[in-house]
């Protein structure tokens, strides 16, 4: 109906709120003039028609945080990580914080991303230069074009630093089901025992 077509309220939705990419979307959330939230179909709907939305660009690691769901294709997906500065070179540590901030827009440990297909962004690639730059190179590295290709020296020792952040980060995860496992008791364990230790901290309390 045309009354479908203009919008119907969040409680009113005719079926579950799925979160889609944004061309499968069939409706989208929007403020009313009364300040409440609806739902605007973008096209007709019918009375059982389930309402797809799109969250906006968010990783599937959001998602799944905020709706409980993952999407098998997501265009936003990505992994989230950044370079601690005191893994840096000290002495350039001020020039490499200027450059990221006067080229990126980025302060010296701004969260980068590497998406699932492997494939890096140019921001990501450009910060992994300048944080990855030898000394010698960040003066010309601040003379050229931002986003420009990078000189292959410049590009190996950001691939390199991707390389380390990457093996760093999965280290931290176990490759298999025993291993999940293991980790899972120790957690478990640790809980106990810090459980523990405040009981007998309010025993002694109570004591006293």
């Amino acid at each position: 109906s045309d009354e479908d077509e203009r919008g119907a309220s969040l409680d009113g939705a005719p079926a579950a709120r799925r979160a889609v990419p944004s061309e499968a979307a069939t409706a989208r959330v929007e403020w009313a003039a009364d300040g409440s939230l609806r739902l605007v179909a973008q096209r007709r709907l019918s009375a059982s028609a389930p309402v797809r939305l799109d969250f906006g660009p968010r990783t599937n690691a959001e998602l799944l945080v905020a709706r409980g769901e993952v999407l098998a294709a997501n265009p936003h997906d990505a992994v989230g990580f950044h370079i601690e500065a005191s893994t840096l070179a000290q002495g350039s540590l001020r020039e490499r914080e200027q450059l990221l901030q006067s080229r990126l827009g980025l302060a010296l440990e701004a969260e980068l991303r590497l998406h699932p297909s492997g494939t890096l962004d140019p921001i990501t690639l450009e910060a992994l230069a300048v944080l990855s730059a030898p000394p010698s190179h960040l003066a010309a590295l601040a003379r050229s074009q931002v986003f420009a290709p990078l000189p292959p020296v410049l590009e190996l020792a950001a691939l390199a630093t991707l390389r380390h952040v990457c093996l760093v980060r999965l280290g931290r995860y176990g490759s298999s089901l025993d291993e999940d496992e293991e980790a899972a008791l120790a957690l478990e364990q640790q809980q106990r025992r810090r459980e523990e230790q405040e009981d007998q901290q309010e025993g002694q309390e109570e004591e006293e």
